[in-house]
């Protein structure tokens, strides 16, 4: 569903979506992350392990944690709040934030600004965002 989404959008050229990633290595991306990803996340994944524009891999989503919490974490102590999944190129990324009971907000994706460590909520499920990342909504 979601690679067609990305597939039958003009404005995808760059878009080449991978094969899809392994259940171990979603489950490992999650254990890197601290949090289950959210059903659509995982569907995502399964489908397709990034796209090589917009969506990251397992691998990708692993280096991102690893990089904002060695880095950024003593300048912004709630960036374990979020699941990044997606990028946009300039260093901002495109996330689900942590509710106060430990679970993804599933119905909200959210850009992260890293300079300033803002969130802008920019569309209520991974279709959305796709259509309007593509469509240079956002």
């Amino acid at each position: 569903m979601y690679k067609e989404l990305i597939l039958d959008n003009k404005n995808a050229a760059r878009a080449h979506p991978q094969e899809p990633a392994l259940p171990a290595e979603i489950e490992d991306a999650e254990k890197a992350v601290g949090y289950p990803f959210p059903t659509e996340l995982r569907e995502l994944l399964s489908e397709m392990n990034g796209d090589g524009w917009l969506f990251f891999s397992t691998e990708q989503i692993k280096e991102t944690v690893a990089v904002n919490r060695e880095y950024l974490l003593e300048c912004y102590d709630d960036i374990e709040r979020h699941i990044f999944f997606a990028g946009n190129g300039c260093g901002d990324c495109y996330c689900y934030n942590i509710d106060s009971y430990g679970g993804a907000d599933v119905d909200r994706i959210y850009i992260w600004q890293h300079e300033t460590n803002e969130t802008d909520l920019v569309a209520s499920n991974l279709a959305e965002l796709i259509r309007r990342y593509y469509n240079d909504e956002i």
